[in-house]
């Protein structure tokens, strides 16, 4: 999988880019998730909510937000160091939930869980936010992919977003995106991606 070089982001001096860094979903996965929720939703909530593509769906591990490229080129040379020790594991999907709460839902997410790993990468980013002065995150981190926002406010009942069969994922790649804004909405772009060792190369 390529990545773009962080020296040819296209942002000239004062400018900066607005990212963050995750875990991608594969797009057979994300696909079969986006059509089981839309199913879950049905006619009463799906066209009331604004559904991410398949393409687009993540965890997100740490949103750094608004970067000079010199932080973020010094940012990737510390988490590519990290992410070097790092080995490859799986994880599974786990239950709907509903931010902030079933009654004024904005977002539609589907929690993940690895047992410790993904927390484990999530620590790598802030550590390493930290140590370049970047954003540290605020709130503790709760492995998830965003499905859909809700346009307005419903209230959500069990009935709507009931459990699932649980889905298993390799996790073999964490990346450095830029998140933008145009006309189709938000768009991502890959800045830099860091390949996890494989289970064989780490026995």
């Amino acid at each position: 999988m390529s990545s773009t070089n962080m020296s040819s982001c296209g942002t000239s001096t004062g400018e900066t880019i607005r990212a963050f860094v995750a875990v991608r979903l594969p797009l057979e996965l994300a696909a079969t998730l986006h059509k089981k929720a839309q199913n879950r939703a049905g006619d009463s909530l799906v066209h009331k909510m604004r559904w991410i593509a398949p393409q687009q769906q993540h965890i997100t591990l740490h949103f750094l937000g608004e970067c000079h490229q010199k932080q973020l080129e010094q940012y990737s040379k510390h988490l590519k160091s990290a992410f070097d020790r790092e080995s490859a594991f799986s994880a599974m999907t786990g239950r709907y939930e509903v931010f902030p709460d079933a009654n004024r839902p904005r977002v539609l997410a589907l929690s993940m869980h690895s047992g410790q790993q993904l927390n484990s990468l999530a620590r790598i980013c802030e550590e390493a936010a930290v140590s370049c002065g970047l954003r540290q995150e605020l709130r503790n981190f709760r492995p998830h992919v965003t499905l859909a926002r809700f346009k307005q406010h419903h209230h959500v009942s069990p009935r709507h977003f009931f459990n699932m069969p649980s889905f298993r994922m390799s996790i073999c790649e964490v990346v450095l995106m830029q998140s933008g804004t145009g006309p189709e909405g938000t768009t991502y772009r890959t800045l830099q991606t860091y390949p996890l060792q494989s289970l064989a190369q780490s026995a």
